[in-house]
């Protein structure tokens, strides 16, 4: 949730507890807890400063809509990805050797 004070100050905070009239939240950084109470429809600080308390939830509704650009990847990643598809693979098969044979490989061209 963000907290937003008369003079602009904001805070990013994690709801503890809540009732219909009152909220024990964390503020981000802080080591204490703060209250607010609900009054005459205002949400009111601990000294008794109205401010404006917007929930996650809230603002889920506000983010930014997503353009057809943001979903558009290259060919060369688009042609990996129905390979991988179309094989049923979960992984993509690499043309390097498995890690045993390589070390096998360099241990049998120490020289000793």
């Amino acid at each position: 949730m963000t907290i937003t004070y008369l003079n602009g100050t904001t805070m990013e905070a994690a709801l503890l507890a809540r009732t219909d009239k009152t909220l024990r939240v964390a503020p981000q950084g802080a080591d204490d807890v703060l209250e607010f109470t609900y009054l005459n429809g205002t949400w009111v600080s601990e000294d008794c400063e109205p401010v404006l308390i917007e929930f996650e939830w809230q603002r889920r509704g506000r983010q930014p809509e997503i353009t057809e650009a943001d979903c558009v990847c290259s060919g060369e990643l688009a042609s990996r990805l129905i390979r991988l598809l179309l094989s049923g693979e979960e992984e993509e098969q690499t043309s390097q050797a498995p890690l045993d044979k390589i070390l096998h490989a360099t241990y049998s061209r120490m020289v000793v």
